[in-house]
């Protein structure tokens, strides 16, 4: 990375708010709540990418540590940031507004913002006066550039991937900035945080974080924003090297890699476990894949390097709507794969989705059905949301002629965004999503297994609290939002 001389000691405060169920966002409230708390791995990256052009960061996540706004107010105020930042999602987008508009009454600094939802309602965005400036794009040079355009006072507009406000109130998107090599950004600021307030309602161990090593993904399933960037793997080498620093500076044991796709390239996965292996590094780790991208090489390395745990998108149990979806698999491979899996001692954790183009009641009871007979070991059914930037958000467009989330960002409208394709009401799939989560987790033969496998008794109080949650929800009552499945 460029050398930032003028950045040397400039402070900028990182700010995670706290964030509750929202309409429009996949799942029930109850999931939600019980899901886990995971780190902000985005704003991690801009510490990192911060603290490297030399400047003074601390991240305020009020999330994880229950702060309310007077408590990160009084910490950021004995910080005096120079600037502050935030990511923002579209669907929590007025959660984030309702902190960022009430700290900026109590510390006079510049807001800055970022993530996916920049590179696609910028304009939107920077309409609000509470946002001074955006990154657009991901943030390795376009934040330190931004950041020292501001403090020399340099035209800027001549820094890429960003968005800025003019004072006649024009917004001004600069063309987007070139891809950095990934390879060289520096590794999340994990130092930053307390790891061990972090996991995931399945994980075991304490501390516990979460993971990248690749952006991107090759294929093009329509409910995914990823399917339309290109792939760009890290090296092996450099993803054990930042797995090292996890487990020998922060004490981390356990982790998630949130790569859409883990094993896209087979023998990255296997250079990678092997790597990790001749590192004698003792950790317990999850990825997320496809079926189509698994073979028992990969399988074998990856439980012998510490893989406990695959996460599969499997999305529907009818043939037609995974066509739809481009998912380039079939049922026959989801039974074959799953088995293979657990038979390399390696527990398998379903991804479904209801409310899919097409969908009826025929069609869930048959994802339903599928999701039984796979003999997971978790599932997770989520209410299918169009989001943004999505093939499926396309199709939306198409049918109804409204930008929804567009029109939620510009005019504040909190309606529940329709499905394409789909007649089923949100209070239909709301209650056919609870009962599939009824159906599958309180069966006594998965219940007896669920038991047997615990590890520790904050494993088991979260499992009852969730299972009692569950149970006492009214179908169709309270229960209309949903869970934040990445962080």
């Amino acid at each position: 990375m460029t050398e930032f001389s003028s950045l040397r000691g400039v402070r900028v405060a990182l700010v995670y708010p706290p964030y509750g169920p929202v309409r429009n966002e996949p799942g029930i409230k109850t999931v939600k709540e019980n899901y886990g708390i995971f780190p902000s791995l985005s704003l991690l990256y801009v510490a990192g990418i911060l603290q490297q052009a030399g400047c003074d960061v601390i991240f305020i996540d009020a999330h994880a540590e229950g702060l309310t706004l007077e408590e990160t107010v009084a910490r950021l105020s004995r910080f005096g940031p120079d600037f502050i930042g935030y990511t923002l999602t579209t669907y929590l987008f007025f959660q984030s507004m309702d902190w960022i508009k009430a700290i900026r009454k109590h510390v006079d600094a510049p807001t800055i913002v970022g993530g996916v939802h920049l590179s696609i309602y910028a304009r939107e965005t920077l309409a609000y006066p509470d946002i001074d400036y955006a990154v657009t794009g991901e943030a390795e040079n376009a934040l330190p550039e931004l950041l020292e355009a501001i403090i020399r006072h340099r035209d800027l507009s001549t820094v890429r991937g960003i968005a800025y406000c003019q004072p006649d109130g024009r917004v001004v998107v600069t063309p987007r900035a070139a891809d950095p090599d990934i390879n060289a950004t520096p590794f999340p600021a994990r130092n930053l945080i307390d790891n061990s307030k972090y996991f995931s309602f399945i994980s075991k161990y304490k501390n516990f974080t979460c993971f990248i090593t690749s952006r991107g993904c090759p294929y093009k399933c329509i409910f995914c924003e990823q399917g339309s960037k290109a792939f760009r793997p890290r090296s092996p080498k450099n993803v054990v090297d930042e797995l090292e620093v996890c487990v020998k500076e922060h004490g981390i044991r356990e982790l998630d890699f949130f790569d859409s796709s883990f094993t896209i390239r087979k023998q990255r996965v296997i250079d990678i476990c092997e790597e990790i292996n001749r590192r004698k590094l003792d950790i317990v780790w999850a990825a997320r894949t496809r079926v189509d991208c698994i073979t028992d090489d990969v399988l074998k390395s990856m439980r012998s390097a510490g893989c406990s745990r695959i996460y599969y998108g499997i999305e529907s149990g009818n043939r037609e709507i995974l066509h739809t979806l481009k998912k380039s698999t079939s049922l026959e491979m989801y039974r074959d794969v799953i088995a293979r899996t657990r038979a390399q001692g390696i527990h398998t954790f379903g991804y479904f989705m209801l409310g899919n183009p097409y969908e009826d009641e025929a069609t869930i009871r048959q994802t339903i059905r599928l999701a039984l007979k796979l003999d997971l070991d978790y599932a997770q059914f989520s209410k299918v949301t169009p989001m943004p930037a999505t093939e499926m958000y396309t199709l939306l467009l198409k049918q109804h002629g409204r930008d929804y989330w567009r029109e939620h960002i510009e005019l504040g409208t909190d309606e529940n965004i329709p499905r394409p394709h789909c007649d089923m009401t949100d209070a239909e799939i709301q209650r056919w999503t609870r009962l599939a989560y009824l159906r599958f987790y309180y069966r006594p033969r998965y219940i007896a297994r669920a038991l047997s496998r615990m590890k520790s008794l904050d494993e088991l109080s979260r499992s009852m609290k969730t299972a009692w949650q569950m149970i006492a929800n009214v179908p169709g009552g309270g229960d209309d939002a949903g869970m934040e499945v990445v962080a």
